[in-house]
């Protein structure tokens, strides 16, 4: 027995949500995380503007760290009485100019606002019955709009005119309400919780990014594993075998347990079950939702006395087991971790 500690990192900054001394179980969440994706947009000012590659900067109206507004002009050239222009798509920051292609990349960003849901009463820009939305959209149900995009349209004046419904974000039209006559938009965003994985005590809070959780318990290394971390009751949630895993019992196994230790399994089995979804010396987690970790390799091999001595004092104790493995640079070995 000896003092672990576990490093649980969100992967970009996010909110912490324990502090210090905490004491914390597997599936307490200590930080979570929104992603937005701020996208890149490429801008072909020496296209637009017919102009050589290398003359951009001499045409642009922006610097690099400037913001930029959707549809805002960023160059200009004046061509006898003729005036070019090249706007951007987006709202956000010059973030490079290349003279090499002609290009400047500007980097969208978003305000806590344009996350949505919005909802744009369409019929009201329109002066349209709310019932008849369905036959003046461009848009649908799952299509993606960009900020200023046309929702839906109508023309006038006999055709010779177009009056607009525009998003006022980027994202995903959600739902269309023909008896209000709106649509309802919302940005695809990844939202991520990060559990303690290990029951322990908070020892350090890094920043916007994690913890370190310090738990008195065993750390037990197998030699290959594939599934992600999972935790539970060993014997229950988790069952240990002491001979090698078969693909039928595996099977029986699937959506009845978080995860397997066994010694080994055949390896035309392994491939037939899992091979598809292992690429360059790499497992990660698995469709299934069974974490599987041998604890000898591949083949016929029964498990370590020692080792199932050890594992079998534990059963009935909650643990933590990650398959995961590495086994080229940074090699990685799947894990067990009992928490006492």
């Amino acid at each position: 027995m000896a003092k672990l500690h576990k490093k649980r990192l969100l992967p970009i900054d996010g909110n912490v949500l324990v502090k210090e001394g905490d004491r914390v179980e597997p599936d307490m969440i200590v930080a979570e995380m929104i992603y937005i994706g701020e996208r890149p947009f490429i801008v072909d000012v020496a296209g637009r503007l017919n102009i050589n590659f290398r003359e951009i900067g001499d045409y642009l109206t922006k610097e690099i760290g400037d913001h930029i507004d959707v549809r805002e002009v960023v160059a200009i050239r004046h061509r006898i009485a003729v005036r070019l222009e090249a706007h951007s798509p987006v709202s956000g920051i010059l973030e490079s100019i290349s003279p090499a292609s002609g290009n400047i990349v500007i980097r969208e960003k978003i305000n806590k606002e344009e996350i949505g849901p919005v909802t744009v009463n369409c019929s009201e820009e329109l002066k349209i019955p709310p019932e008849s939305l369905g036959l003046y959209l461009n848009k649908k149900v799952g299509d993606k709009v960009e900020k200023g995009g046309i929702i839906a349209s109508k023309p006038i004046f006999a055709g010779l005119g177009m009056e607009y419904c525009r998003s006022p974000i980027f994202g995903e039209i959600i739902s269309v309400n023909l008896k209000k006559g709106s649509a309802t938009m919302k940005r695809p965003i990844e939202e991520r919780e990060l559990n303690a994985y290990i029951g322990g005590v908070v020892k350090e809070i890094i920043p916007k990014r994690g913890v370190v959780i310090e738990t008195e318990g065993e750390l037990i290394f197998g030699v290959f594993g594939f599934g992600g971390e999972q935790y539970g009751i060993l014997g229950e949630d988790i069952i240990l075998l002491d001979c090698p895993l078969r693909r039928n019992q595996f099977e029986e196994c699937t959506g009845k347990v978080k995860g397997i230790i066994t010694p080994s399994i055949n390896l035309c089995e392994f491939k037939d079950l899992f091979g598809k979804e292992i690429t360059k010396g790499i497992t990660k987690d698995n469709s299934i939702g069974v974490t599987i970790i041998l604890m000898e390799g591949f083949g016929e091999k029964e498990m370590n006395s020692k080792t199932l001595k050890k594992l079998n004092e534990f059963v009935g104790r909650p643990i933590s087991i990650d398959g995961r493995t590495q086994i080229r640079a940074g090699a990685k070995r799947p894990e067990i971790i009992i928490s006492l």
